[in-house]
């Protein structure tokens, strides 16, 4: 896991460490520029034609001394400038790569290179993109897509997008890869960033790790725990799960979630349910044990609360919500906050608390909520805003409880400590129903295993959709396919680290 910087704190950083070890700005920039002719070189080779469209002030100052860099390696650069560089470094570092025998090419022209360098406006955008810079970033999506040029390579940030939130500001340049420097910042995995981004890759330019700020945490697949239980082992050691989950019409929410926990870990999973839909759970999930509940319109009726309660004890978690429907009474979801045991609320148990502000009350940091973004406007009774905000007001219901902000990005807000996290692995194929059950099923079987950080959980979740996806592909995967890859995912973890 690495720290995730907003802009002002990369500032604030860079200006602590100048001032306190005397490196000189225009140094660090050419640390910056030399990754990023390390990366053309590595992913494209030395020799390639490469376009370096820089701004006027520290990020296209990066530019020029990459295309000086990348030429002096042996490659073609040539440099197009949306307005004259106006910062001491950046005029500096455009009068060394004219120098170097470095070509200026008209913005406005119509030439094409293999590959672009995106170095227009950085990571401290904040207003809508305009003028020549916007030009630029049009011509580079164009020719991507035209498949005139190969890729569309950003320095630090893909130009448009707002560093801090991650909000397109008019346009912004769609990069297949992006090299920043030192720390990922809010901006690559927050909003629409993430799409913008590509592939992200963090590189070190020399600032000691004692410069860095507080600032929450990007978690990464590498993180994911692989250590496996001693050999002398049985099944009541590595946990037993109680899913209360299903109801007539979606018994596959308590299916995939039953499968998602047996495959994250958990010894033991037991489906509390309607009763009419347990021949339907046994064959769709033949490792889970199923505990038929009395049931009114398909979904449990108010008798089955005290045999629920029977079922409590030996469990080590709990997970409420997949499929259960809103016809599941309050006290049903009730009965599970007030057991001492920790718990995942989902799907329609969110709802009921949206909706009895009572349960609210009974909130913990033993409880961990995973809203999407409709069921967090119901419990925030508003339209979701700052994800970061949201995440710590929704935690600080009742005495405090953990809450991960599903989405393309997932933040995550850990009780009772209140640190802020996101985890961001996954991809576009995952919109698709059943996934949060899933995630459900993963994050109780990580509780019930003791693992009470729910950032692990969601990048174990996220890499089995990026492995479902490479597999089945984007319009095809389903949540089966990211159930069926969990295992595979945990074997391929280290490979991230």
């Amino acid at each position: 896991m690495r720290e995730l910087l907003s802009p002002a704190q990369m500032s604030e950083m860079e200006r602590n460490f100048f001032a306190q070890t005397g490196t000189k700005s225009i140094d660090l920039m050419e640390r910056a520029a030399s990754e990023v002719a390390k990366v053309l070189i590595q992913r494209f080779g030395p020799d390639k034609r490469v376009f370096f469209a820089c701004g006027s002030g520290g990020n296209g100052g990066d530019g020029l001394a990459a295309a000086r860099l990348y030429q002096q390696a042996g490659g073609k650069s040539a440099i197009l400038l949306s307005r004259p560089p106006r910062t001491p470094d950046a005029q500096e570092n455009y009068r060394r790569a004219r120098e170097a025998g470095v070509g200026e090419l008209s913005p406005e022209g119509s030439e094409a290179p293999e590959i672009w360098v995106d170095a227009l406006l950085g990571i401290g955008l904040s207003r809508p993109v305009e003028g020549m810079d916007k030009a630029l970033i049009e011509r580079m999506r164009s020719d991507v897509s035209a498949r005139r040029s190969r890729a569309v390579v950003a320095v630090d940030i893909p130009s448009g997008v707002d560093g801090k939130t991650g909000a397109v500001l008019g346009c912004a340049a769609n990069a297949d890869l992006t090299v920043t420097f030192q720390s990922p910042k809010l901006g690559h995995v927050l909003g629409e960033g993430i799409a913008y981004t590509g592939e992200l890759l963090v590189r070190d330019i020399g600032i000691p790790a004692r410069f860095l700020p507080d600032a929450p945490r990007l978690y990464t697949p590498g993180d994911i725990p692989r250590d496996p239980f001693p050999r002398v082992v049985h099944k009541g050691i590595r946990g037993h799960v109680l899913l209360v989950a299903g109801s007539v019409g979606m018994a596959g929410a308590a299916a995939l979630a039953a499968g998602a926990a047996l495959r994250s870990g958990a010894g033991l999973v037991t489906i509390a349910c309607p009763q009419s839909i347990v021949p339907i759970l046994q064959i769709l999930e033949p490792c889970a044990m199923c505990a038929p509940l009395p049931e009114k319109d398909g979904a449990l009726a108010p008798e089955a609360l005290e045999p629920l309660c029977a079922l409590f004890p030996g469990k080590k978690a709990i997970a409420i919500g997949p499929g259960i429907s809103r016809r599941c009474p309050a006290q049903i979801v009730e009965a599970v906050l007030r057991s001492d045991l920790p718990a995942v609320i989902d799907a329609d148990a969110l709802n009921k608390i949206a909706l009895t502000p009572s349960l609210a009350d009974l909130l913990r940091p033993r409880h961990i909520l995973t809203p999407h973004p409709g069921e967090a406007a119901r419990l925030l009774q508003r339209s979701p805003g700052d994800p970061f905000e949201d995440a710590s007001q929704l935690g600080a219901m009742g005495e405090g409880c953990c809450v991960v902000l599903k989405g393309a990005s997932r933040v995550i807000y850990s009780a009772p400590e209140g640190a802020l996290s996101v985890s961001a692995t996954g991809g576009s194929g995952m919109a698709k129903g059943g996934s949060g059950d899933v995630f459900t099923g993963v994050l109780a079987g990580f509780l019930a295993r003791g693992i009470a950080q729910p950032a692990l959980a969601c990048e174990l979740h996220g890499l089995a959709g990026v492995l479902a996806e490479k597999k089945y592909g984007n319009h095809g995967m389903t949540a089966q396919n990211i159930v069926e890859m969990l295992p595979e995912a945990f074997l391929r973890a280290g490979e991230f680290a």
